[in-house]
């Protein structure tokens, strides 16, 4: 283990992430979570069954999974329970439980008024045996609201709480404590001990089970709970109720990302800088809790690793972080310097693990696995300042509305290349989105030295896209290509734009915004018209999931011997049903304008058939992308 140098005490504030979100402009909950749909088919599989009745101590502090299901060796399962590492703030440790009034599909409940949202149930443990001497407690950590701010306040017509009960000797549930929100802000973690010491709770099945309540409608009543423990006191005295000597040291926060600027690059990109190494973020870090309230300093050392998945080498790099913890020290600050690393400058895209480790004088096999935190990033073909999940929504005025008409964000070339398309992450309500218009749009920085690196005026490329009846089944992102690849060089602004409502009432189009990662004070653009820097009261320093994709300059159209060669049948199409000849690797549909008509969903990238029968009659465009990014395109007649 590397040694550390001594560092007064740093604390990280979290608050700069969400400033002001309850009053945020066009800011608001998930209506749904598409990082959690993408992988119901495996959570909803889980059944939910009976386990042989555990035995003291029970422990959970959800640092597994890294998101899903909690673990249905403690839990009962499947639930709409989402463990997690970014809806809460400043948690106690990096993994908690949330109650989203989310589905596990990450779809609402759907309905009105409040109701209970989500149950989480524990498998059956054994107390028979124990008595009141055993002085058995039942402890927790519970939030109140989430990153994106506070919750609705509970009142006698919303019914808004967090509640826990115990099963009886006789199958029945009881109360034992309740939360309500009273004020609607967000509160910090807080801990809750309930003693186990009534007979009635003292069998063989006892379970424990928290219940959240909120506005189903809305999807704004969050609560969050962390490190829940069932076990007796020390068996050595001192023998105290608030028993908190956890002796444990938790990381708390999310890794940084690995870049120095953004989340994700072209790995073409990195590599065409003048020193790649440049490209790694020099201050990547997390925080450290400590958890131990004896009044005695904790020792700590901490490690970084990088590794290019699979099989790549294990770089170190160095950290540097507090030597000692003072009791119940939080959110200390763990820092990296990744750019000491070198990666290798090769073609293919890679993912890259880096990884944060602490030591500290712990020994209890439940508590070693959040000393651990780790992150992914693509170098492959886009750029992007998210982390690929949203915690909140953000919309902005359609073109008929008065206001906001663009957002736009900037990013930085290390030499020419072209945008095939932009990435987005839409949440849109339906059924008011259907058949809705935005405008994706690529700008060059203004030439003016006195602009100040603003967009340029206009835009140099745009293309449409229409919401479609639904979204692809378990695609978070959807991609809208341009008709022809936009060159852009240095500098460059991709963005979007909502299209006219029809109405000044609905504005049904979200794009995804990920609260847990800040955006650069210079990358955050809106049109109003005209451009200006949206400031923290108005939006919070979110991250809109949003992402241009580059083609190395290699995307181009393919010759015309390859494109004979290539065909779709029958065209005309009286059903909708039509069959590519040839290999291709993805299919796009164009309208006579050249817009976006239907995409193929990426689970079906590639077939033989494409399904158009949603699309009315008239002519098309079939554009295939073929595997060495040559693009063929042919005309298609649908009859009806």
């Amino acid at each position: 283990m590397m040694s550390l140098k001594l560092l007064r005490y740093s604390f990280l504030s979290l608050l700069s992430l969400a400033p002001l979100v309850g009053q945020a402009q066009g800011v608001g909950p998930l209506t749904t979570d598409p990082a959690r749909a993408s992988s119901s088919a495996v959570r909803t599989t889980v059944t939910a069954q009976r386990v042989q009745a555990l035995a003291l101590p029970f422990f959970d502090d959800f640092t597994s999974p890294q998101e899903g299901a909690p673990t249905v060796q403690n839990w009962v399962v499947p639930t709409g329970v989402l463990v997690n590492n970014r809806l809460a703030f400043e948690p106690p440790t990096r993994g908690v439980a949330t109650f989203d009034g989310l589905r596990a599909n990450g779809q609402p409940y759907g309905g009105g008024g409040s109701s209970e949202i989500d149950v989480l149930v524990s498998q059956p443990i054994d107390l028979s045996g124990r008595s009141a001497a055993d002085q058995i407690f039942f402890g927790f950590f519970w939030q109140a609201g989430n990153i994106r701010g506070g919750l609705n306040t509970n009142s006698s017509s919303r019914q808004v709480s967090l509640q826990v009960e115990f099963k009886d000797n006789t199958g029945g549930w009881r109360q034992v404590w309740i939360e309500r929100s009273t004020t609607g802000n967000r509160t910090a973690f807080r801990q809750k001990f309930i003693a186990v010491t009534q007979p009635m709770f003292l069998h063989a099945d006892f379970q424990f089970r928290f219940r959240a309540t909120g506005d189903v409608a809305t999807n704004e009543d969050n609560w969050s709970i962390d490190y829940v423990r069932l076990a007796p006191l020390q068996p050595v005295p001192p023998r105290t109720v608030v028993d908190t000597l956890y002796q444990d040291v938790a990381i708390s926060r999310p890794l940084s990302s690995l870049l120095t600027r953004g989340t994700a690059m072209p790995v073409w990109q990195f590599n065409a800088a003048a020193n790649p190494s440049s490209q790694l973020n020099p201050a990547t870090f997390t925080t450290v809790n400590n958890l131990d309230k004896s009044g005695f300093p904790t020792p700590l050392q901490a490690t970084g690793t990088l590794q290019v998945l699979p099989t790549g080498p294990v770089a170190t790099f160095p950290i540097t972080a507090p030597t000692t913890l003072i009791s119940n020290q939080k959110q200390a600050r763990a820092e990296g310097n990744a750019s000491s690393v070198t990666l290798p400058i090769t073609p293919e895209p890679k993912t890259i693990r880096h990884r944060v480790t602490l030591a500290s004088n712990e020994v209890d096999p439940l508590t070693l696995p959040n000393d651990t935190i780790s992150r992914l990033t693509e170098l492959s073909d886009y750029y992007a300042f998210d982390d690929g999940t949203a915690e909140a929504t953000i919309n902005i005025n359609p073109f008929d509305q008065p206001g906001n008409r663009y957002f736009a964000l900037r990013f930085e070339t290390n030499r020419p290349d072209q945008v095939r398309s932009i990435r987005l992450q839409l949440l849109p309500l339906y059924p008011q989105a259907t058949g809705r218009q935005i405008t994706i749009n690529i700008w060059d920085a203004d030439p003016d030295p006195a602009a100040n690196g603003r967009p340029a005026a206009t835009p140099k490329a745009t293309q449409s896209y229409s919401i479609p009846a639904t979204l692809p089944a378990g695609q978070s992102f959807i991609d809208i290509p341009f008709t022809v690849p936009v060159p852009v060089s240095g500098r460059f602004y991709a963005g979007y734009g909502h299209g006219p409502t029809g109405t000044l009432s609905v504005n049904p189009v979200r794009l995804g915004l990920d609260l847990n990662t800040p955006i650069p004070a210079d990358a955050f653009w809106q049109f109003t018209p005209g451009w200006s820097q949206p400031t923290a009261t108005f939006y919070p320093t979110g991250s809109l999931m949003l992402r241009p994709v580059l083609n190395n300059n290699i995307l181009a159209v393919a010759p015309a011997a390859v494109a004979a060669t290539y065909s779709v049948y029958p065209n005309p199409s009286n059903d909708g049903q039509v069959r590519v000849q040839g290999r291709y690797a993805q299919a796009v549909v164009l309208d006579a304008l050249g817009r976006v008509a239907w995409q193929q969903p990426a689970s079906q990238t590639g077939q033989s058939t494409l399904d158009l029968h949603a699309l009315p009659a008239g002519l098309y465009l079939v554009q295939l992308t073929l595997h060495d990014r040559l693009t063929v395109t042919k005309r298609l007649v649908l009859t009806k």
